[in-house]
């Protein structure tokens, strides 16, 4: 679901001694027979920890099994009822409720998304009466991911994501381009509890989970933690070796990602969505929405099939499931990615089979590898080794001119220090320890490393030790107003979007109102005077003939800033005896200086 700040499409020759693990269920079907060694290959080849792969035909599992461990350090195995988190896979529940909920006459899939969430409010009025449910669930609304917005900057309150939308602008018009979208998904599991009464938490496991007996799944990361055979989370360093990942709470964003399951429990899943919608004759899904949600929707990719991929005919999106073509074969399927895991489930319904694969690695291929492997036994379609690539890792060191030099910062470190703040995102902290700057968010802390001007690059803070050869895709920029302060900051990171740009916060100085008293008079300037005074507020306010009054709030002794007014300050002067004299007006043309009434200029 979410990307890695490291993202590396590893290979090398490390190997693992990788165990086949677990029970297998197996069937007349002898098409996987032997399929193990295959599957261990793919493993070893992703330098993976391990994963688990379940396969039904019809209603029964034909093959079912664990690879490698769930917990590398103490050599536990993958089973097939080890629990994983499933990641963005959770976006089909979501929307199955809103089926049930259409059933019901409770929701219309076409009305305005804001007809159930009143709160719901977009910078773009016109949008309120024009993004509808669908729209949501098939990410056609032209907003692009923002997800940092929930996952750096983490809550527990979905209604504080949800004010965080009405500052987010759209990349695309309408319904005029696929754009996967975490927020939207969110809002749809608000809309459940808003129509029910009770939680999306509750909701899935009344009316999902329970009936389908999916007894060995839950729903985050502090259940996952106790569940009776948990998987850690791993990635791979720059070295090709297994690093743990510590799992990342998913709280508000739940409905679009913090189910967690077993390939056990996903098989009973697949055989309800092969079913059109029922589990054991018992209707879990309305067979009309279950139809609807997976066929196309939106279209994902446009253009003809590639050379690269001959077999995949498209590529569109219906209700939390993805729909392709596969060797012919109509393909449906939705993955997910969190931290430490990925997961891919999917199902040919006019075959009656069905595939899914838990792994405990970040951005694996593994998945995709496993289903694509086990698909062509199935289908009968031959299978073409690749070759092992001996390339390094994609955000491997650039190549630089050997004569290039980092410029320096602009400025010290201590002034690009303290809070930034963006509506749609959030505030974070960058404070000074020792000769370093540190980005600090809810959960995550981040080491900004210098690499020219005032441009930094992060890394997380908790790595015991931080190679800078290898970077992020990201970067922060620190941004000048026309005084020469840092005041913004520039953080690129959605590829859909615009840099987002982060405001400096000043923070608030308390000053006594009988030192305030220093500051009242008038200054004049040529013919115009500037009349400061002390408000009944007790805070000083400056009056300019033809402007309205403003606020002014302390910067430090001498120095004020004014509410709501960017890019200018007051800065007053005193004499050699500490009385104010005259105050120096600087803004974005210039700096002009106001001389005190009765007072004289030194």
């Amino acid at each position: 679901m979410i990307q890695s700040l490291h993202r590396r499409w590893l290979s090398s020759l490390f190997c693992l001694n990788i165990m086949a693990i677990g029970a297998t269920a197996q069937t007349s079907n002898n098409k996987l027979e032997k399929i193990d060694a295959t599957l261990s290959e793919i493993l070893r080849d992703a330098h993976g920890a391990g994963f688990a792969v379940a396969v039904v035909q019809k209603d029964k599992v034909i093959f079912s099994k664990g690879f490698g461990y769930r917990d590398y350090a103490r050599q536990l195995p993958v089973t097939p009822h080890t629990q994983f988190a499933i990641g963005s896979c959770t976006k089909a529940f979501t929307s199955a409720l809103l089926g049930n909920l259409r059933k019901e006459g409770k929701v219309d899939f076409d009305k305005p998304a804001v007809t159930y969430i009143p709160a719901l409010d977009f910078s773009d009025p016109a949008l309120n009466t024009q993004i509808t449910l669908r729209d949501m669930m098939c990410h056609r609304t032209g907003f692009s991911r923002y997800d940092l917005a929930w996952y750096l900057f983490a809550t527990s309150s979905r209604d504080t994501l949800l004010a965080r939308m009405h500052y987010m602008k759209p990349t695309a018009p309408l319904r005029a381009r696929w754009q996967y979208n975490n927020f939207m998904f969110m809002v749809q599991g608000m809309v459940v509890e808003r129509l029910t009464g009770k939680s999306w938490e509750q909701n899935i496991t009344s009316q999902l989970l329970q009936p389908m007996e999916m007894s060995e799944s839950s729903i985050g990361t502090i259940a996952l933690a106790a569940a009776a055979e948990p998987s850690r989370g791993y990635g791979v360093n720059d070295k090709m070796e297994i690093e743990e990942r510590k799992y990342h709470p998913i709280v508000a964003m739940g409905p679009a990602g913090a189910i967690n399951s077993t390939v056990t429990d996903m098989s009973k899943w697949l055989v309800t969505w092969i079913y059109g919608g029922r589990y054991h004759q018992q209707e879990i899904i309305p067979a009309d929405y279950a139809n609807e949600a997976i066929s196309s929707q939106m279209i994902m990719e446009k253009g003809i099939p590639g050379k690269d991929k001959p077999e995949e005919q498209f590529g569109n999106y219906g209700f939390g499931w993805m729909m392709s073509s596969y060797h012919g074969h109509y393909r449906v399927e939705h993955g997910g990615n969190v931290d430490g895991f990925t997961a891919l489930t999917t199902f040919y319904p006019t075959d009656s089979i069905g595939v899914v694969v838990l792994s405990n690695q970040t951005n694996s291929h593994i998945p995709s590898r496993v289903i694509d492997a086990i698909s062509n036994r199935l289908f009968g379609v031959p299978e073409v080794k690749t070759k092992k690539s001996a390339e390094k890792p994609d955000d491997s060191e650039p190549v630089r001119d050997s004569s290039f030099k980092a410029h320096p910062a602009t400025h010290p470190l201590s002034a690009f220090a303290g809070v930034f703040k963006n509506e749609a995102y959030g505030n974070f902290d960058i404070s000074i320890k020792k000769d370093s700057l540190f980005a600090t968010f809810p959960d995550t802390k981040w080491y900004l490393y210098h690499e020219d001007y005032n441009i930094f690059s992060p890394f997380d803070a908790a790595d015991t030790v931080i190679d800078v050869k290898y970077k992020s895709n990201m970067r922060l920029q620190f941004l000048m107003n026309n005084s020469g302060d840092i005041d913004r900051l520039s953080f690129f990171y959605d590829p859909s979007g615009d840099p987002v740009i982060f405001e400096r916060i000043q923070p608030a100085v308390a000053i006594a109102a009988a030192a305030l008293e220093q500051f009242t008079g008038t200054y004049r300037i040529a013919s115009m005077d500037a009349v400061i005074k002390l408000s009944d507020a007790r805070v000083l306010t400056l009056s300019v003939a033809g402007q309205p009054p403003y606020t002014l709030e302390a910067i430090d002794e001498e120095t004020f800033g004014l509410k709501g007014l960017k890019g200018y300050k007051l800065k007053f002067v005193k004499d050699a005896g500490g009385k104010v004299i005259a105050l120096i007006s600087m803004q974005p043309d210039g700096n002009f200086r106001a001389e005190k009434e009765g007072k004289k200029t030194p």
